[in-house]
């Protein structure tokens, strides 16, 4: 055997790149420039998290996990991030509904000291019902409430009861202090989730009641995230069942009425998204930026392959900027696209400093993975290449 050779066989005489560890602590990327951190769970499958920042700087995530989605044993989980320490606590369980799914958690600071935690309940596979396609026609949308910081909870109560509820995106506080909580119906029909209804519920006494906004020509653009642009002009993006485009709806009064969606530049493949305004002001879309369209049909496919985020300058009219913010796998082409895991169901804020926290589904929902960006890092530098460069060539 020739020395080469026996050097590349011989896997343990090289010294082994370190992965990240599922520790909870926060790790500088020392090549991309962020900071990340695999949040400690129980579960085997964890999916859709949230989550919110304190006054105090802390961070509270929350997710859903269990053994599949939709199972009797999936429950929300919650951890916490000290900033003191940089490191995430190991995820809890708060809800166990011996009966239902809770899933789609989102967290809301109402005041400054009382967090919601606003999830979906909906009947489990192992509730004795018929499942058609799936259950989600059964789900109503629950609240947990925390009064020293996610620390312990009260409740549940039931806040939105019609069956078919479904919700993505946590309450967002316009500037002239309404209350919007984008929703879904969900219907018992052969669509495959087709049918679905973006609906927006809106509260002007801090969501002590609410009342319902419906978006015209809108069945199956689900996921609603509304963002407030400027005062009372609001904007929603959509994920798409159809698995053809992120779908974006406009409204110039606060939430009271709006268009019908229309197709943004991004593909979507029938996948979570998360929206949010900028330090500059400018709308971003952390989603995974791919599709399979079916030619109108309903579509659900498995990949969702890598992370982006997307920045729009024209209020999502173009997205001329994007970077990767999870790479996955790195598989191409229709021959082995599944072997990707699947990194999925973004969430983002931003904290007191204007640095972006994405939180989403990591690695086929292994874990809840955290990455904090600086909104320059999206940008980059514009021109890398030495200036004797031949670019032409």
């Amino acid at each position: 055997m020739d020395p080469l050779t026996d050097l590349l066989t011989s896997a343990d005489r090289l010294p082994v790149l370190p992965s990240l560890p599922a520790d909870g602590r926060l790790h500088r990327d020392e090549h991309r420039g962020h900071l990340e951190a695999l949040i400690p769970t129980p579960r085997r499958s964890n999916h859709a998290p949230s989550l919110a920042v304190l006054p105090s700087g802390a961070l509270v995530a929350a997710w859903f996990g269990g053994s599949d989605e939709g199972n009797q044993d999936v429950d929300i989980l919650v951890a916490r991030l000290d900033p003191a320490t940089g490191r995430w606590s190991e995820g809890v369980a708060v809800t166990h509904d011996p009966e239902r799914s809770d899933q789609n958690p989102g967290l809301f600071l109402a005041a400054e000291d009382e967090l919601w935690l606003l999830y979906t309940s909906q009947a489990s596979r192992q509730s004795g019902l018929e499942e058609t396609f799936n259950l989600q026609h059964t789900a109503v949308v629950r609240r947990l409430v925390s009064r020293d910081g996610g620390e312990s909870w009260e409740g549940p109560e039931t806040v939105f009861d019609q069956a078919g509820t479904f919700a993505r995106q946590p309450i967002q506080r316009l500037a002239g202090g309404r209350l919007v909580h984008a929703q879904w119906l969900c219907h018992d029909d052969d669509t495959l989730n087709g049918s679905d209804q973006p609906v927006l519920q809106l509260s002007e006494d801090d969501g002590a009641s609410w009342r319902r906004v419906e978006v015209p020509e809108a069945a199956g653009r689900v996921h609603p995230n509304a963002v407030e642009l400027a005062p009372g002009r609001l904007v929603a993006l959509f994920r798409d069942r159809f698995a053809e485009a992120v779908q974006i709806s406009r409204s110039e009064d606060g939430g009271e009425s709006w268009s019908a969606p229309v197709a943004t530049e991004l593909p979507n493949n029938n996948a979570g998204l998360s929206a949010l305004r900028l330090p500059s002001g400018r709308l971003a879309v952390v989603s995974n930026e791919e599709n399979d369209p079916r030619e109108g049909a309903v579509h659900w496919p498995y990949e969702r392959t890598r992370m982006s985020i997307a920045v729009s300058e024209d209020e999502g009219r173009s997205f001329p900027v994007r970077r990767i913010v999870e790479p996955g796998d790195g598989f191409s082409g229709r021959g082995n696209r599944r072997s990707n895991r699947r990194q999925e169901y973004p969430h983002a804020v931003l904290d007191a400093g204007g640095r972006l926290h994405v939180l989403y589904a990591h690695d086929s929902r292994v874990a809840i993975k955290h990455v904090v960006l600086e909104e320059g890092w999206i940008d980059g530098t514009p021109d890398q290449a030495h200036p004797d460069a031949k670019l032409w060539s």
